[in-house]
Parts: C-alpha cells; structure tokens; sequence
C-alpha cells in the first residue's frame, strides 16, 4: 500500500467517523429533545383543542352582551347579540389565536384574592364546544398591564396566560358579521 493511498484510506474513515457521530447527535440528541420540546408544549397551551374541533363559541362579557357563534354546514353562523352569517376567516383567526394561549404559572386558588385578579365577577367568560361535545370554559380576570398575561380560571385553578386575544374579552359583533356580498 502506498503513502497515498493510505491517506486516502484514513480521510475516507474518518470521514465515515465523522458523518456517524452527525447522525448519532441527530437521533441520540435531537430527536428526544423535538419530543420534550411537543411534551411541553402540549401541557403548556391554556386550552387543549384544535380550532377545526370547535363547533360552537360563546363569549359573554362582564359589561356587554354576550356573542355566540355556531359551525353549521354552510359555515360559521352568528346567534347572539345579532343574528346572521360570520365570517369564517375572523372565527378561524380567532379560534387560532384561542388555540396558541399558554399558561404561564398557575396560582392557588384563594376565594379571597378572585376580586383583585379580576375574576370576581370575571371580565369576561370563554366557552367552546367541540365536535367530541366536550366543553372548554374559562374565566378572564384583568390583565397586568406589565407583560400583558391575564388572570384566568379554569374550574378551582387560577393561571396566568399569555396571548389571550381582545376579542375574548370584548367581542365586537361587528367584526365577525359576514358581508352581504358573503366574504
């Protein structure tokens, strides 16, 4: 074997070497890392559904009437305060934007502290209805003006979220009303 082959030889294995130790850190270390990473962020998100699985939205505000929206064949419809055809694109970016919500803590429940968070009485409740018929609730407190979260209950647990959009609190019929052209 000649010098120069055997240079070769060695490049070529620890090329081989090299591109093993790649492809063991990709499947040694990466892929349970992709798996933590879809774990925590399936137990983090404030409500567990997926917006093509909501057949029905009802928000009813602390100072305002109450807006309920319901999926039929056709698409999403408005109930309450008016009634009529929503637009399926304001509903869907809605239930988007409900369905990216993440609990930031979780507090103890303490009656003596719902007034102060703003959950006695809440500003506003969040019901979704899933095509399984399970029923989503939450109730939105205040919001801290500091980074933004907002108190909610959830049954006896109290959590701060992140992302909660305006329009769960305060839901203009307005804007979810379908034109009279249909769009």
């Amino acid at each position: 074997m000649t010098a120069r082959s055997r240079t070769a030889w060695t490049a070529a294995a620890l090329g081989a070497f090299f591109a093993a130790m790649v492809a063991w850190a990709i499947l040694a270390v990466e892929g349970p890392d992709d798996a933590a990473r879809a774990t925590h962020e399936r137990d983090t998100r404030a409500l567990p559904f997926a917006p093509g699985d909501v057949t029905a939205v009802a928000i009813a505000p602390r100072s305002a009437p109450g807006l309920r929206l319901e999926r039929t064949a056709e698409g999403w419809r408005l109930l309450s305060p008016t009634v009529g055809a929503a637009t399926s694109l304001a509903v869907e970016g809605l239930l988007e934007r409900l369905s990216t919500m993440r609990v930031r803590t979780s507090l103890p429940a303490d009656p003596s502290a719902l007034a102060a968070r703003g959950l006695d009485p809440p500003a506003a409740r969040l019901t979704l209805t899933l095509t399984d018929g399970r029923t989503l609730a939450l109730d939105l407190g205040d919001e801290s003006p500091f980074d933004r979260t907002r108190f909610v209950r959830t049954g006896e647990e109290i959590r701060v979220i992140d992302g909660v959009p305006a329009a769960a609190v305060d839901p203009s019929p307005d804007a979810f009303l379908a034109s009279p052209t249909g769009r």
